[in-house]
Order: C-alpha cells, then structure tokens, then sequence
C-alpha cells in the first residue's frame, strides 16, 4: 500500500507541474500504457478514485486477458461500488464472454448489483446468435417478478427497449400497481389488452392522464400494432381528452402514422380540425 501511496504522490506533483489541462489527462494516458499487473495493482490500492479509473481502463480494453482479469476480479468479490463498476465494464465491452459472469450477478443478494447486472448483459453483442438472447429475456421475465421495486423497474425498462412481447402480461400486473416503468414499456409491447387497460386508466379521475397519454403515443406509433377498430378507439379517447399532451399525438400520428390505419389516421385529422 505504501508504494501506491508514492506513485500518488508523484503523480500529483507531476499533474502541479504540468498545469489544469494536463491535470485531467495525466492519470488517464498512465493508466492507458499501464500494463495489466499495473493495473490489478491499482484495483486492489487504498485510492478508490484511482481503482475505479483501473477499472474503466479494463472496459475500454479489448484484449482476451484484460476481460479474464476483469471477470476474475469480479467474482473475488470487492466493495458494491467497484464491484458496480466492473459490471458497468462487462457490458462496455460487449464481449458475449461475459455472459455467464452477469448471469450470476443476476442473482446477487445487492438489488443494485442485480439490476446493474441485467443492464450489461442486454449490452452483450451476440450477433445472430438467438440463443444468448432468449437467455437474457428470459432472465428479464424472470426479474419483472423481483422482491425488490428497483429491480422490477429496471427489468420494466429493458423489455420495453428490446421489444419483449411475452412481458405483456407481467407489465399489465405492474401498471395495475402503479408502475410507471411498466406504462412506459408497455407502449412497446403491449397489444388489445394494454389498450384495454390504457382506455380503463384514462376513465379514472384520480390517474394522472399525461403519461398515460404518452403510453398511448407510443402504441399508435407502432407499425405491429392493431387492428384498426383498436387504434380508431384509442384516438377518439385522446380527442375527448382536453389536454395539450393528447393533441399533440394526434398531431404526430394523422402526420407520420403507419400507413397501414388510414382511418385512425383520418379521424386523428377530423379531431383536430374541429
């Protein structure tokens, strides 16, 4: 420990030397010409501004050897803070390698640590592999059902951007509890039944109707989406809706709507006209 702490002390006095724009470079071009048992060195010192910049370095790397060190690291186990990072650096990397270390992280008794994990492995590039992909749906299926909120939220977010169909029904039981993540991803994924419980939800007075209008937005926009009775519905509910938000998406939609529902699109510009 004591030489990290000279290697910091020369460190300072040579960013003081050099001036303010070479005090926010130094550190990481010495990080960048480091080799990997220099920066194991650091990762494991007692600067934590220091072992966090390691870390990163390993991400940006994309050697076999740099992503062996990162993984090994990963699984000694270290403080939640690091340990977050390195899993950030997995998914930075996007090396398919990584596959089974996020899996088990996944599983981590840290609901932030769970969570993060779920992000970096829809980073993962499989190409055309499936496979992989189902694995990770699967997994964020499986994480819509999580004890901890957070953890739910984050799974909400992921299916909604991977256009996971099968997370209709656990969306609709989350919506139905208040969660706005799952709203959000529904728009994405949801079909007849999440119409249904968007029209249901806009009938409330208590619900906020802005996001909800959102939602609805982002169903129209989509060109797998229907059928048509489905969307001319959803459009006469936002024209009965006095709100900025609503008109605003029936602008968007009678403009650059699927040409594939004329008549929805039709009746979004009749609305609009009156």
């Amino acid at each position: 420990m004591r030489s990290l702490s000279v290697f910091s002390f020369f460190l300072v006095l040579q960013i003081a030397l050099a001036g303010p724009a070479a005090a926010q470079g130094a550190p990481a071009r010495k990080l960048q010409q480091a080799d990997l048992n220099y920066l194991l060195f650091v990762m494991q010192g007692e600067n934590a501004t220091e072992a966090l910049a390691a870390i990163a370095e390993l991400g940006r790397r994309k050697t076999p050897e740099s992503l062996d060190l990162l993984q090994m690291q990963l699984l000694l186990g270290y403080p939640p803070a690091m340990t977050k990072a390195m899993i950030q650096a997995l998914g930075a990397r996007k090396d398919p390698k990584a596959l089974d270390t996020l899996v088990f992280y996944t599983r981590h008794r840290a609901p932030e640590l769970r969570a993060e994990a779920l992000v970096a492995l829809c980073e993962l590039d499989f190409g055309k592999e499936t496979a992989p992909q189902k694995t990770i749906n699967d997994l964020l299926l499986g994480a819509l059902r999580d004890y901890d909120e957070s953890v739910r939220n984050k799974a909400a977010w992921l299916v909604g951007r991977r256009r996971v169909a099968e997370a209709e029904d656990s969306l609709l039981k989350l919506f139905s509890t208040g969660s706005a993540a799952a709203m959000q991803a529904l728009g994405f994924v949801g079909g007849i039944r999440t119409a249904r419980a968007l029209a249901l939800a806009m009938e409330n007075t208590r619900a906020s109707k802005e996001p909800l209008i959102t939602t609805i937005g982002t169903l129209l926009s989509r060109d797998d989406f229907g059928p048509e009775p489905v969307r001319v519905q959803l459009v006469q509910i936002l024209g009965e809706t006095n709100l900025p938000g609503a008109q605003n998406v029936l602008m968007v939609y009678h403009g650059s709507g699927p040409d594939a529902f004329p008549r929805s699109r039709k009746l979004a510009f009749q609305i609009l006209s009156k």
